[in-house]
């Protein structure tokens, strides 16, 4: 195997799943922060017709800071699970494991090179 041809198919099993998902879930916050703009927006209305501006905007206030409270309850009870790690499963394949010793030996060649080239 060629060099580029590692590179590539790192490439391939590694960074472009990686990106894919980076970029939904960026269109997903940005879609979400634009929809709580939006209902925050018409709840305020909503509410202003009935008990006015100020009582309004603290009826809204008051529901974010219960989610927000909400939240930090369910991140607080999260935070004492430990993980486990049974196996790995990247290691399981032997074309993944080649892939792997492939990208060290190049890695490691090329610090040596370095190495190298620094001491003369």
């Amino acid at each position: 195997m060629r060099l580029d041809s590692i590179i590539a198919n790192a490439t391939d099993h590694l960074i472009w799943p990686l990106l894919r998902r980076a970029f939904i879930a960026l269109a997903f916050v940005i879609l979400v922060i634009v929809a709580v703009y939006h209902l925050t927006v018409a709840g305020n209305i909503a509410l202003a017709g009935q008990y006015g501006d100020l009582d309004a905007r603290l009826i809204i206030g008051g529901v974010y800071a219960g989610l927000a409270l909400i939240s930090l309850a369910i991140f607080w009870a999260m935070r004492g699970k430990p993980i486990k790690f049974d196996s790995t499963p990247a290691l399981t394949n032997p074309r993944d494991m080649q892939l792997v010793m492939l990208v060290e030996a190049v890695m490691l060649g090329y610090a040596l090179a370095r190495k190298s080239q620094r001491a003369h």
